[in-house]
């Protein structure tokens, strides 16, 4: 009898509770074994009407900007992640400005930094082929005018490629500006203002230094890749800038040579030149300082006479990049080494 009371009992509770409750809520009661009646609170139950907010944001579209080529191309920079350097100092002020990793490939002529070591070559720029540079997938492609053919910079362009080239500086004051207009296609121009003016202070300190040099002597830069190339550089050329920068005479200049022509005996004896630089690889094609003073003519400038021979890397003497400050300060005291105290 008692069981069938709670059952009872425990049927009313339950019907009450569906007639009472709200839609939203649940209310259950229970009977005990002592007959005592307990309720649970009540379970929120969610509504078939939620409503969902979506939040919406809008792509970001990525920020074009707009320079002329030296070439005279407008070139749209949108993206310098995947970057391929067509000269060695472009290298060098990309790495100077912080954003060497996002070098994909450089060209030959890049020597410097050690990092650099690493970063795979596509070949020679001034013989340019447009497929090895393709292959790395460039977002932006940099070199300057000496970089040719002009159809393989066009066959890069029409891939899509942005390729913007700069003006090649053959003065000293010329730098500056060339590190401060990569800067700003790079999106660094603040980190580039600082670099600039840093370079140009090395500049202006190994000019200065240069001169406080009681002689002028006359040197001659004799570019050499081994017996079959043999070259005198003279007006025009970064060599020459770094010769009058070190307070001497430009044999080839004073020889009214433009550019770079062969060697010959009878030039260089004509010059006189009291030293005599050439590369360092160079040097070592040939065969060392005892095959450049075998080279016809040598013998009979004072130079010769004298084994007044400078030998230098030439991404570090005459391209023009970050340390060409140093460079001109260390050729001032070799030329001049009553200085190097100074």
């Amino acid at each position: 009898m008692r069981r069938n009371v709670l059952i009872a009992l425990a049927a009313l509770a339950l019907v009450a509770a569906a007639c009472g409750g709200t839609d939203n809520e649940t209310t259950t009661t229970a009977a005990t074994a002592d007959g005592v009646t307990t309720t649970q609170a009540p379970i929120t139950q969610a509504t078939s009407s939620t409503t969902q907010t979506t939040s919406t944001t809008a792509p970001t579209v990525p920020e074009v900007r707009l320079f002329t080529s030296a070439d005279g191309v407008e070139v749209e920079v949108v993206d310098t992640s995947r970057i391929v350097t067509l000269t060695g100092d472009l290298t060098e002020i990309v790495f100077e400005l912080g954003l060497g990793s996002q070098i994909v490939a450089v060209d030959v002529t890049t020597t410097f930094p050690e990092e650099a070591a690493d970063i795979p070559v596509i070949g020679f720029a001034q013989q340019l082929a447009a497929e090895p540079v393709l292959a790395f997938t460039p977002t932006l492609v940099i070199g300057d005018m000496t970089i040719a053919p002009p159809e393989a910079i066009q066959q890069i362009r029409d891939a899509g490629i942005a390729v913007m080239l700069f003006e090649n500086p053959t003065t000293l004051d010329g730098i500056s500006a060339k590190i401060t207009q990569v800067a700003e296609v790079l999106d660094v121009a603040d980190a580039g203002a600082v670099l600039a003016a840093s370079v140009q202070a090395d500049i202006d300190a190994a000019l200065t230094l240069a001169a406080a040099a009681e002689r002028n002597p006359t040197i001659a830069y004799i570019y050499v890749r081994g017996p079959q190339t043999i070259l005198l550089f003279g007006q025009g050329m970064p060599t020459q800038a770094m010769i009058e920068g070190a307070n001497g005479v430009d044999a080839g200049v004073a020889a009214e040579v433009f550019g770079a022509v062969p060697l010959t005996p009878e030039a260089l004896v004509a010059t006189a030149p009291d030293v005599i630089v050439v590369p360092e690889a160079g040097l070592a094609a040939l065969g060392g300082l005892e095959a450049l003073a075998a080279i016809p003519g040598i013998a009979e400038t004072p130079a010769g006479q004298a084994g007044a021979f400078l030998s230098y890397d030439e991404a570090y003497f005459f391209n023009f990049g970050p340390r060409v400050g140093q460079a001109l300060a260390e050729f001032v005291t070799d030329v001049h080494p009553e200085l190097a105290g100074g």
